[in-house]
C-alpha cells in the first residue's frame, strides 16, 4: 500500500521535469554582447576614397615666408618677409603635374631703414610624385622662371652711386623644391611648399655698387587649391540640352 501511494507523486515530479525541459529548448537564446567600451574603431580615410584628378586643372593661393640667400648685399641682414603667390596646376597624370605660378614677396634690412628688396616671379615647371607618407602625396619638382628685382627705400627705387642706374632689372631664373598635397575633399586639396629660387641677374656693369651678383633666395609657403574638370564646369556641371523627339512609331510619319 505504501509503494501503491508513491506512484502517483513520482509520475506528477517527472512530468513537470519534462516541461520544463522542453520549455528551455524553446526559449530563444540571447546573442553574445560586446563587453562595455569595446567600441570597433572607424576606418582611416585613404587615398583610394577620392577619385583620380588625372587631366584636372586647379587654381588656388598659397602664401608664407621668403629670404634671399645670395647674393651678399641680397643675404647679409636680410629678414624674413611675407610672400605671395597665385598657383595654376594640371595634371598629365597620377603622377606628373604641372605648374604655374605668379608671385611677389620682399626682405627688409636690419639698420636699413624703410629699405626693401622686392621680388615678383612668373614661373613654369613640373613636379613628380615619390612617396606617400603621413596622409601626404610628396612631390619634387623644379622648372624656369622669369623675375622683376626692385631696391627701394620708402617705395623709391635706389640708383647705384658709381653708374647713376637703378637698382631694378628683369632675370631670367631657375628654381627646384618639394611640395606635400593633402585631399581635403574631391575636389580641395591643401599644399605646403618649399622652393629655391636662383637668379642670372648679375650685372656688375650696371651696378658696381651693389647687387652685382646673382641673386637666390627660398620660399615656405601654405596654400589651397580647388581641381575641375575640363569637361565640366569650373564651379559646377555643365548643363547639357537633350531634345526629345516624339514620333507615332508608323512608318511614314
Amino acid at each position: 500500500m505504501r509503494f501503491a501511494a508513491w506512484v502517483p507523486l513520482v509520475g506528477i515530479v517527472l512530468g513537470l521535469g519534462c516541461a520544463g525541459t522542453a520549455i528551455a529548448q524553446e526559449a530563444p537564446s540571447q546573442p553574445p554582447q560586446a563587453p562595455l567600451g569595446a567600441v570597433e574603431p572607424a576606418p582611416a580615410p585613404s587615398k583610394s576614397m577620392y577619385q583620380s584628378l588625372k587631366s584636372y586643372g586647379s587654381f588656388g593661393m598659397s602664401a608664407g615666408l621668403m629670404r634671399f640667400v645670395a647674393d651678399q648685399d641680397a643675404r647679409v641682414d636680410a629678414m624674413v618677409r611675407p610672400s605671395l603667390q597665385g598657383v595654376f596646376r594640371y595634371r598629365f597624370s597620377d603622377d606628373v603635374i604641372g605648374v604655374a605660378e605668379f608671385g611677389f614677396g620682399w626682405n627688409a634690412y636690419k639698420d636699413r631703414g624703410d629699405t626693401v628688396l622686392a621680388v615678383t616671379s612668373g614661373t613654369f615647371g613640373l613636379y613628380k610624385h615619390f612617396a606617400d607618407a603621413i596622409g601626404f602625396d610628396w612631390r619634387y619638382g623644379g622648372g624656369l622662371g622669369i623675375y622683376r628685382w626692385n631696391y627701394k627705400f620708402n617705395g623709391r627705387s635706389i640708383r647705384d652711386l658709381q653708374s647713376n642706374l637703378f637698382y631694378v632689372g628683369f632675370a631670367p631664373g631657375i628654381f627646384a623644391g618639394f611640395e606635400a598635397e593633402h585631399r581635403l575633399t574631391a575636389h580641395a586639396a591643401v599644399l605646403l611648399t618649399e622652393q629655391n629660387h636662383f637668379l642670372f641677374s648679375s650685372s656688375k656693369s650696371d651696378h658696381p655698387t651693389m647687387f652685382g651678383g646673382n641673386d637666390a633666395f627660398m620660399t615656405v609657403r601654405i596654400g589651397v587649391n580647388y581641381h575641375f574638370s575640363p569637361n565640366e564646369g569650373i564651379l559646377w556641371e555643365k548643363k547639357v540640352s537633350r531634345k526629345i523627339r516624339l514620333t507615332s512609331g508608323k512608318a511614314g510619319q
